[in-house]
């Protein structure tokens, strides 16, 4: 068995022979010196693919690599609630980091006039529609022509639909939650007015969260939907399983890059927004060490 004391000592040979003069050696004994010196560095080389402690031969082997790839924790839904009127706000009963349940009031807005306005337009609609009754009945007792009574009809058809108008605006009074979810940031308070389409929040979805990895597209030669690999949130330090749910529609030319969007396998207390590492093992040949 080769030891590393049989290398120490083929180092010192060469050292001594290599401090000898010149002349204190004639040129056939150098000669026959450097041919034994060869000769015992064959005897005593490790064979290729062998251990130098233990003399072992070592065949190729698989081991499990680690990929990794940064990644960044996003809600699967998030909307901005914009104002669709005009008017002074009187509740915005949430704030931010707040949940709340699908329906839930957001805003309320102080619509006192539009609803006067809607009242007034349905006394009209009702002298309308009287008024159209009496054109009838005069045309029945040949009072009116046919003239009077469709002027008249159509008089009731605008004022029906300047009422839906009104009632159609009655409903953007209240701002109501289209899912569950929390209060990411709120840009109104009470009794500000802000202008139609100023937004009001910006709202998230709650529920099971989504990984957005950026990976080098080289990867799509093994990586497939359905893999799973290993998540660590930097925040938390907390390591979750996750898989990997679709691939981007395009590769990024410039950098060589895909998005790839994942999500957990099991519940993961997190916050959308936190970002981590994603490992993926791969067993893959690994060729012995020289």
């Amino acid at each position: 068995m080769i030891t590393s004391q049989d290398f120490s000592a083929l180092a010192l040979a060469i050292i001594l022979i290599g401090s000898l003069a010149p002349s204190a050696r004639s040129e056939p004994a150098a000669k026959a010196d450097y041919s034994a010196f060869v000769y015992a560095a064959d005897q005593l080389a490790p064979p290729p693919g062998s251990d130098a402690q233990s003399g072992q031969v070592t065949s190729l082997t698989t081991d499990a690599t680690g990929f990794e790839a940064r990644g960044v924790l996003r809600a699967a839904q998030t909307s901005e609630i914009g104002a669709s009127m005009s008017g002074k706000l009187i509740k915005v009963p949430y704030k931010p980091g707040q949940s709340f349940n699908k329906g839930a009031l957001l805003a309320q807005f102080d619509c006192n006039r539009q609803r006067a306005e809607a009242d007034a337009i349905d006394h009209a609609l009702t002298a309308l529609s009287v008024k159209h009754d009496n054109v009838k009945e005069l045309e029945a007792l040949g009072a009116a022509g046919t003239l009077e009574v469709s002027m008249a009809a159509a008089d009731v058809d605008r004022a029906q639909a300047d009422l839906r108008v009104a009632k159609a605006a009655l409903k953007y009074c209240s701002v109501y939650a289209p899912y569950a979810g929390m209060i990411k940031a709120r840009h109104v308070s009470a009794y500000d007015t802000p202008p139609p389409g100023a937004p009001l929040f910006s709202i998230i979805r709650t529920g099971a969260l989504e990984i957005d990895l950026i990976t080098p597209s080289a990867w799509m030669r093994w990586m497939r939907p359905g893999d799973t690999f290993d998540f660590e949130i930097d925040e938390t330090g907390k390591t979750y399983s996750a898989k990997i749910i679709r691939f981007g529609a395009a590769v990024d030319p410039v950098s060589q890059t895909l998005d790839v969007t994942a999500k957990f396998t099991s519940r993961a207390p997190a916050l959308p927004g936190m970002s981590g590492v994603a490992r993926f093992n791969r067993q893959v040949a690994k060729a012995p060490q020289p």
